[in-house]
């Protein structure tokens, strides 16, 4: 869940993106799984979705390298728009239990009102880790 005001809007990576509404500082956490909000099912659970529904799991979704589920937002959050760039990204994912039961972002950079917040995919999720391993 972001911890920041964003709005989704045209992004000019890949069909819309998630624009930050105000300054993150550099080290802030702008986004971390929240279990009440976020989504997650198992492995065993992936393998009986329908073939629709694993396509659109695996273009929102994240295996986690921490619980190794598939982890996922609620289609009316913004962080189903989140884009991947391995790099121009803002974000960094980070791995601390302390703070989140799975991977959270930081900024890595001040990032400015109106910017795309932008991940890598590869520091995090375990399917295009293996799937796609040189994307960029």
């Amino acid at each position: 869940m972001y911890l920041y005001k964003v709005e989704i809007k045209k992004s000019e990576i890949e069909g819309k993106g998630v624009f930050v509404m105000e300054k993150i500082s550099k080290g802030s956490v702008a986004w971390k799984f929240d279990p009440k909000h976020d989504l997650s099912i198992s492995q065993e659970e992936f393998k009986k979705l329908d073939r629709e529904e694993k396509r659109k799991l695996k273009k929102i979704g994240y295996i986690s390298p921490v619980s190794k589920k598939w982890i996922y937002p609620p289609e009316d959050d913004p962080a189903f728009f989140t884009n991947h760039s391995s790099s121009i990204n803002n974000l960094s994912a980070v791995f601390n239990p302390e703070v989140s039961p799975e991977p959270f972002f930081k900024a890595n950079r001040d990032v400015l009102v109106g910017e795309e917040l932008i991940v890598n995919y590869l520091e995090f999720d375990e399917f295009i880790k293996k799937t796609k391993p040189n994307w960029t």
